[in-house]
């Protein structure tokens, strides 16, 4: 996991003009309340879809190690999930293949906050299962999160810098979980190993 995380790095970095705008919407308290297009850069979805599936993905099999230390923290055993009926999974390995918008479900009275927004899986999915549209022209990202066959109906719509926020939020959450794989990866090679 943290070779994954540490891949994800030079692409944030080589994107930092594309999100400069979105980064300055941290300082707007006012900016959800009327979304507006924005010309952000002259890149385009194209250039960062792949970005966010990567960073949705490496954050899937960060949840794991939450969870994990989540059920020792509740009941003592990594693998027992709070009984929820039949979903619950019945270990951690079967949490691990859980699609990656019902793992927070499973993560009761966790002790690990996720941050809001985060962890949007009907964005992910539609940009994995390549049902999404792009308009060049506003910016317009049009996305169909629910199985509807062929009909593609019901679409939800983001904006580019939207998109790029989404990015960073991601982003951000993505890394501070980094933060605790590294902290366990130190103390299991510099205090455990040595005590042992």
């Amino acid at each position: 996991m943290q070779k994954d995380c540490l891949d994800i790095y030079p692409q944030i970095l080589a994107g930092e003009l594309a999100f400069r705008p979105a980064l300055f919407l941290d300082f707007d308290d006012n900016y959800e309340e009327e979304l507006v297009a924005f010309r952000v850069s002259a890149h385009d979805f194209q250039t960062y879809k792949d970005l966010y599936k990567d960073i949705s993905e490496v954050m899937s099999r960060q949840l794991v190690l939450v969870a994990g230390l989540n059920n020792l923290i509740h009941r003592g055993d990594f693998n027992k999930f709070k009984d929820i009926g039949k979903t619950t999974p019945k270990t951690l390995h079967a949490y691990a293949d859980l699609p990656y918008g019902f793992k927070v479900s499973h993560l009761d009275d966790c002790w690990y906050s996720i941050a809001d927004g985060s962890v949007n899986n009907q964005l992910r999915n539609s940009i994995a299962h390549v049902k999404v549209e792009y308009n060049e022209i506003i910016q317009l990202i049009t996305y169909f999160p629910k199985k509807e066959g062929i009909k593609q109906e019901k679409a939800e719509e983001i904006y580019f810098l939207d998109f790029m926020r989404n990015i960073l939020i991601s982003y951000r959450e993505m890394h501070r979980m980094h933060q605790l794989i590294k902290c366990l990866f130190n103390y299991y090679y510099l205090i455990h190993q040595k005590a042992a």
